[in-house]
């Protein structure tokens, strides 16, 4: 078997992983974690990780009965998972936020954050990438290396302009 992924301390829609269980359930490791409404659950890593479960189940009826989407629904089924703008937000919360993610020594461990309203929602950040200029083959660049990802600090450009903002590296 290979190295598991610590997922503590780390936030699926309304669940906040607090850890490792010593449950395995059809060979994926359990999860304890907390929902927003205050209940525990045993997740998967599976689940947890591609978005299957974000809840402890309590949002599953509250969604149902108040038919609303996007922010006021953390169940809210967006849609965008198999886009490409979707793939860059996940990278980006994993190299700010994943101690365990390889670059991260170069983005989180040095202060570089996402500002919350992109962190917490992915058609947030998905509305801002159509309307400032996302095209396919443009990746996101910090226009300050020093600061974090927000919709002032950040553009969509050619892999061209972003090796010339690159932070220069220690040899």
């Amino acid at each position: 078997m290979g190295k598991i992924l610590d997922l503590t301390g780390q936030t699926y829609g309304s669940l906040v992983v607090i850890k490792k269980s010593d449950e395995i359930k059809g060979g994926n490791v359990m999860w304890e974690c907390q929902c927003n409404c205050g209940n525990k659950t045993l997740v998967t890593s599976y689940n947890l990780r591609s978005g299957r479960i974000g809840s402890c189940g309590c949002q599953k009826s509250k969604f149902t009965s108040e038919k609303t989407t996007g922010k006021n629904n953390p169940s809210y089924r967006h849609n965008l998972r198999n886009t490409k703008i979707y793939a860059v937000w996940v990278n980006m919360k994993q190299r700010c936020f994943n101690p365990n993610h390889k670059n991260f020594k170069d983005y989180g461990g040095r202060g570089i954050n996402i500002c919350e309203e992109w962190s917490k929602d992915v058609q947030t950040f998905y509305n801002w990438s159509v309307a400032n200029g996302y095209k396919e083959g443009l990746t996101i660049d910090r226009i300050d290396n020093d600061k974090g990802y927000s919709p002032d600090n950040c553009r969509w450009v050619t892999m061209k302009v972003q090796r010339k903002n690159q932070r220069k590296r220690r040899t």
